[in-house]
């Protein structure tokens, strides 16, 4: 109990300084430092995102890096898919979740590989495909119901790449997305038992702060570093996850 605020303090820095959501590394910590049971974890970590989303996306849009069309486009589309994610999360076992996990992961990490424009000057905001972005917010929806994880770490790349939007505003894009898609979900967390308030609550106390710091701190770093940083966050999460999945 004594780790919970401190887990929420790591991921609510995460999700304000790299658009993540934060839940890619609560899951992890819950499970790893906090022996949550990973279903419990998963409803833990979808409140966590909810509110550090709320509260990166409103930090990010003060400073105008949020497209609000792309932002509102794949996170309804990703209401639907967190609906169905999170049903098709009580029958799946603890191992069939971590392979899912693992995954999602790995894509991320190779489509980060892959060179980009991380230049803003030229980027019109709303300027991509209405149908890739629904595919993307729906298949994003489906993380978030499945995993609780926001994935951010996976639709920042798929911008980036898919739908061209330069990484900077990705990032807090990406959190008005995981907003809305957490929202249209929770309930459905609600309704299958997988939050424990307790839990929650202590979870909470240092999220909410963290993303407020993490937020401020992405303002002040060149987007090559965040994408460094990023990468290896996820490196870090899948040598973990993985070394607990096998051994």
């Amino acid at each position: 109990m004594v780790s919970l605020p401190f887990i929420g303090l790591t991921g609510g820095f995460l999700s304000g300084f790299l658009g993540v959501g934060g839940g890619v590394i609560l899951l992890p910590l819950l499970t790893f430092v906090g022996v949550v049971p990973l279903k419990h974890a998963t409803g833990t970590g979808l409140v966590h995102v909810l509110i550090a989303s709320a509260i990166g996306t409103l930090a990010h849009a003060r400073t105008g890096i949020v497209d609000v069309r792309a932002g509102l486009i794949l996170g309804i589309a990703g209401v639907g898919g967190g609906f169905l994610g999170a049903f098709l999360s009580v029958p799946f076992s603890v191992g069939t979740l971590e392979r899912i996990f693992l995954f999602v992961v790995a894509l991320a990490i190779v489509l980060l590989f892959i060179p980009s424009n991380l230049d803003t000057e030229d980027y019109k905001k709303g300027d991509f495909s209405p149908v890739a972005g629904i595919t993307i917010g729906f298949g994003v929806g489906l993380l978030v119901g499945l995993l609780g994880v926001g994935g951010g770490f996976l639709v920042i790349p798929l911008m980036i790449y898919v739908l061209k939007i330069p990484l900077m505003i990705t990032i807090g894009t990406s959190l008005l997305i995981i907003f809305i898609s957490s929202l249209g979900t929770i309930w459905a967390k609600v309704g299958v038992g997988h939050i424990d308030v307790t839990v929650t609550s202590l979870v909470l106390i240092g999220s909410v702060v963290g993303t407020l710091v993490g937020a401020h701190a992405s303002r002040r770093v060149h987007v090559k570093l965040l994408r460094s940083a990023l990468l290896m966050t996820l490196v870090a999460i899948f040598i973990a996850v993985g070394y607990q999945t096998i051994f």
